[in-house]
């Protein structure tokens, strides 16, 4: 499917899996990681284990991937992953180690442009305890992908995780999404509503809005964000620096897919109910194309 909703083909769903950001190639799995390009054809195999692929995102060249792997029989929260890099045909360099024991450290971006991946620690606590889980993430590491150094880190406040028997405050908890250069954080609090955009690798807090952001476009001037307008929930993409609402729908945005060299996002949004849920296209000058309804294409 095109920006424009139009259909142009089709591939088996068996083992398909994590699309580049510009559509024209796909993982396909099995006893080992096989790219594809959008017609089905194969472009060759990644050097990589089969079980690592989903810890990480493709690059923003759109040829090399960035995931993590582990020892034999350690797991990703055992704190001893490592961060690597491939393309299709190439062996994969190791990075350097990444990652905190007891969270899953996933790559969030990787951006071949500014040379850093950014690498989230992510846990899943109830609150209360015992009941509601959240997705949270418990630290940052901002990585140079030519040293492995760890150019900015950073471990949010837990406070209490809501285990079944546990008592005591409950963390301020904040789930972050990255840019797809990795310049820039949305570090969204779970239950106040409000974000912090962050450059990195400086730590320097840019803006704050009254919103939840799910993700930026490609150049990371803007974001997707779910916001609470006169007690009823709305979709909206802002430009966090000027905070300028440049699209806004009805319902949650629950995913965000950025348009490589562009400002255009792609928006999965669904109610508050969950008895609906459907994908916009948002172009750079604020007008939008609903192009999945309910899981069905449909054309305008």
């Amino acid at each position: 499917m095109d920006w424009a909703g139009k259909v142009h083909g089709s591939v088996s769903a068996r083992g398909f899996s994590t699309p580049s950001a510009d559509g024209s190639r796909f993982f396909r799995t099995a006893d080992r990681i096989v790219v594809e390009d959008w017609r089905g054809h194969a472009l060759g195999a990644l050097d990589a284990d089969p079980n690592s692929y989903g810890l990480g995102t493709w690059a923003d060249d759109g040829q090399h991937f960035c995931g993590i792997s582990f020892p034999p029989n350690r797991g990703p929260d055992t704190g001893t992953g490592l961060l690597w890099i491939g393309a299709p045909g190439e062996k994969s360099r190791t990075i350097g180690p990444v990652g905190k024991q007891g969270s899953d450290p996933a790559v969030a971006a990787c951006s071949i442009r500014n040379n850093r991946a950014i690498v989230a620690g992510g846990l899943e606590p109830h609150w209360p305890p015992g009941a509601t889980r959240y997705l949270i993430t418990g630290e940052i590491q901002v990585i140079d992908l030519s040293t492995g150094a760890i150019e900015y880190e950073h471990q949010y406040p837990l406070g209490n995780l809501g285990g079944q028997l546990e008592t005591g405050t409950r963390g301020d908890w904040v789930l972050v999404a990255a840019s797809p250069d990795g310049r820039y954080l949305a570090e969204s609090g779970v239950f106040d509503g409000k974000t912090t955009i962050r450059e990195v690798p400086s730590g320097k807090p840019l803006a704050t809005l009254p919103a939840s952001v799910r993700g930026f476009s490609w150049d990371g001037s803007r974001v997707a964000a779910t916001v609470s307008v006169g007690g009823t929930t709305e979709a909206q993409v802002i430009s966090w620096a000027d905070q300028r609402i440049i699209w806004h729908g009805s319902g949650v945005a629950q995913s965000a897919f950025a348009r490589p060299d562009s400002s255009d996002l792609l928006i999965g949004r669904a109610s508050t109910a969950g008895d609906w849920y459907d994908l916009v296209v948002v172009r750079v000058d604020g007008t939008s194309t609903e192009v999945v309804r309910n899981g069905r294409v449909w054309s305008p």
